[in-house]
């Protein structure tokens, strides 16, 4: 126990001393994902848990693309205000790297140390083609086998469907990152096939829980740890939480062909943009901001971030990639004449510029120093690019026409061209800027020129707002009352069976003026129940036919719902009691036995017991019992009554079952007046009422009524007639146990077994009255 405490203590101490920086997002709110698949060739060992500076090279990996200060994922985080939020994750062969069927110097230039070389351009190009199909085939292969994909250690598994985000059927991205070369023979040069580049490649399939999934564009690279001595200084970089990653510049850059840039310089590797953008020249080991041009063409900026100019004036700019501060991020101006189009920038490089355009980075050397700074002049940075590029791109241009540019600067780096405050440039002699001033991250500068005429256009006026112009976002023209954007219902209601309803008016939510009026909506039919006329008994109400709507739960006396009635009107009024065991009962008081009778009234309405008017005691004289409602009389008050006729009364809510019963051999009382009859089959005379089930009828009018299921009747009408054949089966001479009648020993020719007669009696007696008590508990369920 006190050690698995420590080692908590340790872990936690581990976290705080180095845990990750803010750039490490907890949760996962990515929506792009690339796959990082490792390869190797055939004449090459694994090298995917290889270390070095103390990280394996799946870790350097993924600092480079994932959790560094300056990852690839918080490059495009950063360049795209959130827009672009990319993960990676691995897809592993066994833990390991995907083995290719050709050794390296298959793909590389022939040479006398290289026999196995492609000779010529048109070799190199097909050898180009086979090297994607080949490692297509491998990632096929792995996923076959088995293998998923995964976080760089394997400690996460995510579906397949997590490699298309946008959910278009092809993979967002891949990356082949192959084994560093360490063969001595191999030449790379521009454009091989093995050199790192974007392509587009369709051959990896992957079938997900949605349909099959392709490959697209794909990202191929080889990353250097160190030089053959083992030195990484200048290969490998530590970020301010110790993080080891590698130079991110080109992994950045051929990402960003996979989003749709393009290159800023031309086959000849000359720019004229140079260190103005990560697509033309990117500084490594981090590189450099896109230009604002090219983010407008991603669409990663907010309305109003870039503003059409339109007039001399004094206009202010944020700096690139910075929030806060005054102005847009960006201004163009179209200049027909040359069939260009102006892009105005401000670039800050110092400490407070955005964190990738910043010379001043919290990234050191293994050697301990910080990474090296490229002198760059931050203020007014002026673009020129053929008008209607949505792209830039240098590629098949060169001097002097150049389809996009930076204007001004001595040097071929452009580390010099931005305008800083008090300096000016002229552009084609008809356009004059000057930067006013700089503070901070706010520049502003002054523009003039031969401007024409600018006519607002576009836009939509409302009824609260004008039009704005899509040219210079500025707001024009008047409103226009009957464009209402933004409306709502008001007054809305449902028909329902009873009622009419109403569609609801139309109202603008900006101006609050009725748009439209509504109209009625009819009624809907009733939905009715027929419910069965039930006549009433003893125990339970009756009904009369009638029909109940499931909608307004209303009452009606025909099917038509012509004639509305009430819950009341359909019910009939409980029977009269009678009694229905133990009518006229004899009961020898001498016999010290009790003397039971019955009333076909429910027990719920049981109110008192009288005999000859007087109300007697229950539990003491009496006692009550369900089913429907059983009376027994007690045999010590039997035992008090006078010989002769009295009168028996069970009240109920209901009213009153009577009849007179008959005491007999009491000894010194009175002999009965009037012989005692024989005791009726009562027995089979028992009726279901109260096993019947409680029926629609004595149930709240808010409630649906329901018919008496048929299944509920079949047993209760069954169950008494069962066990009324069975007393009759036992004995027809004594019915002892429903009524008082004459308990002396029946004739047997042997008066000396009186006794033993009225043992058995007894006996039989509890067992009846056993039976019964089950049966009631059963009746009480079906209610």
């Amino acid at each position: 126990m006190k050690k698995s405490r420590a080692a908590v203590l340790l872990a936690l101490a581990v976290i705080f001393i180095f845990g990750r920086s803010d750039s490490v997002r907890a949760e996962d709110d990515s929506n792009f994902t690339n796959l990082i698949v490792f390869a190797r060739f055939a004449d090459e060992d694994e090298f995917v848990d290889d270390v070095y500076e103390g990280s394996t090279v799946r870790e350097i990996t993924d600092n480079s693309y994932n959790t560094a200060e300056y990852s690839v994922s918080d490059y495009y985080r950063s360049v795209s205000d959130d827009r672009l939020r990319m993960k990676s994750v691995y897809l592993f062969d066994n833990g390991g790297s995907v083995r290719l069927s050709h050794q390296r110097g298959y793909y590389a230039e022939y040479s006398d140390t290289n026999k196995i070389g492609y000779a010529d351009d048109s070799e190199a190009a097909a050898r180009m083609y086979e090297l994607k199909r080949e490692w297509s085939d491998a990632v096929n292969a792995a996923i076959s086998a088995g293998n998923v994909i995964s976080d760089y250690d394997g400690s996460k598994t995510y579906s397949f469907d997590e490699l298309d985000k946008d959910g278009n059927g092809t993979i967002d991205s891949i990356t082949i990152i192959y084994k560093n070369t360490t063969q001595n023979n191999i030449a790379v040069s521009w454009a091989s096939p093995l050199w790192n580049y974007t392509d587009y490649a369709d051959y990896v399939e992957i079938g997900t829980g949605k349909g099959t999934i392709k490959s697209s564009r794909y990202v191929q690279i080889t990353n250097s740890y160190a030089r053959p001595d083992g030195d990484s200084n200048g290969y490998l970089f530590r970020d301010s939480d110790g993080r080891i990653m590698l130079s991110v510049a080109a992994a950045t850059h051929e990402m960003g062909h996979v989003m749709g840039l393009r290159d800023l310089y031309n086959s000849y590797n000359s720019s004229p943009v140079y260190y103005m953008s990560l697509m033309a020249k990117h500084i490594s080991p981090v590189p450099q901001f896109i230009s604002v041009k090219e983010k407008e063409a991603l669409g990663w900026v907010h309305e109003g971030d870039v503003e059409t100019l339109v007039a001399d004036g004094e206009y202010n700019l944020r700096a690139l990639g910075t929030s806060g501060g005054k102005g847009a991020i960006g201004y163009k101006l179209d200049i027909p004449a040359k069939n260009k189009t102006l892009y105005l920038e401000y670039r800050n490089f110092e400490t407070d510029g955005n964190k990738y355009d910043s010379q001043y980075k919290t990234l050191y050397k293994m050697n301990g120093n910080t990474v090296d700074r490229i002198p760059m002049k931050s203020g007014l940075v002026c673009y020129l690019i053929d008008t209607g590029t949505k792209f830039p791109s240098n590629m098949n241009f060169s001097s002097p026409r150049w389809n996009y540019e930076v204007l001004g600067g001595t040097y071929n780096t452009k580390s010099d061209a931005a305008l800083a405050a008090g300096e000016d440039i002229g552009i084609y002699s008809d356009i004059y800027i000057e930067v006013e001033s700089v503070d901070d991250n706010c520049l502003t500068f002054r523009i003039e020129g031969d401007f024409e005429e600018h006519i607002h256009t576009g836009g939509e006026a409302t009824c609260v707002e004008r039009a704005v112009c899509s040219v210079c976002h500025k707001k024009y023209g008047e409103l226009n009352p009957n464009n209402h954007k933004n409306t709502f219902i008001k007054g809305a209601s449902d028909a329902t069976c009873r009622e009419t309803g109403y569609t609801g008016d139309m109202y603008c939510k900006d101006c609050d003026k009725m748009i439209s009026k509504g109209s009625a909506i009819d009624r809907i039919p009733h939905q009715l129940k027929h419910v069965e006329a039930k006549a009433a008994t003893a125990a339970k109400e009756g009904n009369t036919e009638y029909y109940f709507c499931r909608i307004c739960s209303g009452y009606f006396a025909d099917d038509a719902a012509s004639h509305e009635i009430e819950f009341k009107d359909t019910v009939t009024d409980k029977l009269k009691p009678s009694i229905i065991e133990g009518n006229n009962a004899s009961v020898d008081a001498s016999a010290a036995v009790a003397a039971i009778f019955r009333s076909d009234a429910a027990y719920s309405d049981f109110i008192r017991v009288a005999v000859d008017g007087r109300q007697l005691v229950e539990n003491k004289e009496f006692s009550a019992m369900e089913g429907s409602i059983i009376i027994t009389l007690t045999p010590e008050f039997i035992k008090g009554l006078s010989a002769g006729r009295h009168t028996l009364e069970i009240v109920s809510a209901s009213g009153t079952a009577a009849t007179d019963f008959t005491v007999i051999s009491g000894g010194s009382q009175q002999e009965p007046t009037t012989a005692p009859q024989e005791t009726t089959a009562a027995p089979q005379e028992t009726t279901a009422a109260p096993q019947e089930t409680t029926t629609a009828l004595q149930e709240t009018t808010t409630k649906e009524p329901q018919e008496p299921a048929a299944a509920a009747q079949e047993p209760t009408a069954k169950e008494p007639q069962e066990t009324t054949a069975a007393a009759q089966e036992t004995t027809t001479a004594s019915t002892a146990p429903y009524s008082a009648g004459d308990i002396s020993s029946p004739d047997t020719g042997d008066s000396s077994h009186a006794g033993i007669w009225i043992v058995i009696a007894v006996i039989f007696a509890f067992f009846i009255w056993l039976m019964l008590t089950l049966k009631s508990a059963q009746d009480h369920n079906y209610k």
